[in-house]
């Protein structure tokens, strides 16, 4: 009867160790977790600075005013004058 009981209580010993191990792998694992979450969020945040930062430049590179500045200080680019402008018809309809 004694070996029984010595059998019971090694048996109920292992499934505490196994629960108690099971349970700090878990835990183990959602610190992990956690940490991972918190280095993806940096980066999400770095990542938003950069978009915002590349529409900045985009919005600048696409500016009217620059553009124009550009070809007309740069290329050399004229206004058309009043004369120079010519106004091609097809069948009737101005393109």
């Amino acid at each position: 009867m004694e070996k029984r009981n010595d059998r019971r209580l090694a048996v109920l010993a292992f499934f505490i160790f196994l629960v108690l191990f099971i349970y700090s792998s878990l835990n183990l694992k959602n610190v992990d977790l956690g940490y991972r979450l918190h280095e993806l969020l940096l980066a999400e945040q770095e990542l938003r600075l950069e978009i915002d930062s590349l529409r900045a430049r985009k919005a600048e590179w696409l500016n009217i005013e620059r553009m124009e500045r550009i070809v007309i200080g740069e290329l050399g680019y004229q206004y058309p004058a009043a004369g120079q402008i010519i106004k091609v018809v097809e069948n009737g309809r101005e393109r």
